[in-house]
C-alpha cells in the first residue's frame, strides 16, 4: 500500500469545525469554544500553540515549585517534536501504545526541566549561567 498525503491548510471560519471534529478524534482532551475561536483570531495554530506554551512555562517559573513539565507526543509527529524541542524538551522514553484510537500508538515523553543543577554529586556547587 502506497503512503498518503495529506496536506492542511490555514483554518477559516469555513472549516473550523472540521478541525473540531479532527481533534475530538484524534487528542485524548476537549478544547472549549474559546479554543476555537482563538484559533481563528491568531489566524496560525503555530501562532496559538507558541502563545499557549509560553504562557504555561511563564506560570510553571514564577510559580517556583515545578522541577520539569512532561508531554505525550505521538511518535510520527514530527513536527509537533520539533516544535517542543525549540523550547527547550527533550525525549526521555517511549511508551508503547499510548494511543488506543490513532496509529503509530507510540506516544514519546518529552521532558522540560525548569531547575538547573544547583548541586553536583560531591555537595560542591554548580555555578549556573
Amino acid at each position: 500500500m502506497k503512503g498518503s498525503r495529506i496536506e492542511l491548510g490555514d483554518v477559516t471560519p469555513h472549516n473550523i469545525k472540521q478541525l473540531k471534529r479532527l481533534n475530538q478524534v484524534i487528542f485524548p482532551v476537549s478544547y472549549n469554544d474559546k479554543f476555537y475561536k482563538d484559533v481563528l483570531e491568531v489566524g496560525e495554530l503555530a501562532k496559538l500553540g507558541t502563545k499557549m506554551l509560553n504562557h504555561v512555562l511563564n506560570i510553571c517559573e514564577k510559580d517556583g515549585t515545578f522541577d520539569n513539565i512532561y508531554l505525550h507526543v505521538q511518535i510520527s509527529n514530527e513536527s509537533a517534536i520539533d516544535f517542543y524541542q525549540k523550547f527547550g524538551f527533550e525525549i526521555i522514553e517511549t511508551k508503547k501504545n499510548y494511543y488506543k484510537r490513532i496509529e503509530p500508538a507510540d506516544a514519546h515523553v518529552l521532558q522540560k526541566s525548569l531547575r538547573s543543577p544547583c548541586a553536583q554529586p560531591s555537595g560542591e556547587l554548580q555555578k549556573t549561567e
